[in-house]
């Protein structure tokens, strides 16, 4: 799952992270990105990511990332 995840940040981003690389306090991730990045999580992963849970907690890295889909499974 951390693999499809980091993918997906990579094709939305560009840029290439890392499990615990900080996406939005680095500027990685912008607000415009995380619509982008939940519409794809969203269809990869069979989850509906509702508008609650787009905290910068649930989105700080992959492993955040990782817990909220799981969560959502």
């Amino acid at each position: 799952m951390k693999e499809k995840i980091k993918e997906i940040i990579e094709d939305v981003t560009g840029e290439a992270v890392e499990d615990t690389t900080e996406i939005i306090e680095e500027g990685i991730l912008d607000s415009f990105d995380i619509v982008t990045l939940v519409i794809e999580l969203n269809d990869a992963f069979g989850v509906k990511i509702q508008v609650s849970e787009l905290l910068p907690e649930n989105f700080a890295n992959v492993l955040a990332i990782e817990k909220l889909i799981k969560s959502l499974q």
